[in-house]
């Protein structure tokens, strides 16, 4: 698993989550042009989009029910702190 960012959520790069569902990053790739997953676009400045995708969000979505707004409206409010960083997804 990839290390949590410093507001502890956890990010995946679409390798990693074709990786954490077996699937082909195609796929992750075409789920992502379809809306059917949450994701996080990086700047590119001027190669690939690069894509981010919250590991929470990634499986809620493949149950239906994932807000990917209020999600970041959470990443807002919450302080880091060395709790957050280090604590473990239930």
């Amino acid at each position: 698993m990839p290390p949590k960012t410093k507001i502890g959520v956890q990010l995946l790069t679409a390798t990693q989550a074709a990786d954490l569902l077996n699937v082909h990053v195609r796929t992750i790739h075409a789920w992502i042009e379809q809306g059917t997953i949450p994701y996080i676009s990086l700047p590119s400045q001027g190669k690939k989009p690069s894509y981010r995708i919250p590991l929470h969000g990634l499986l809620n979505s493949l149950s239906g029910n994932y807000d990917l707004a209020a999600e970041l409206d959470q990443l807002y409010q919450e302080p880091a702190t060395p709790q957050a960083l280090n604590a473990t997804p239930s």
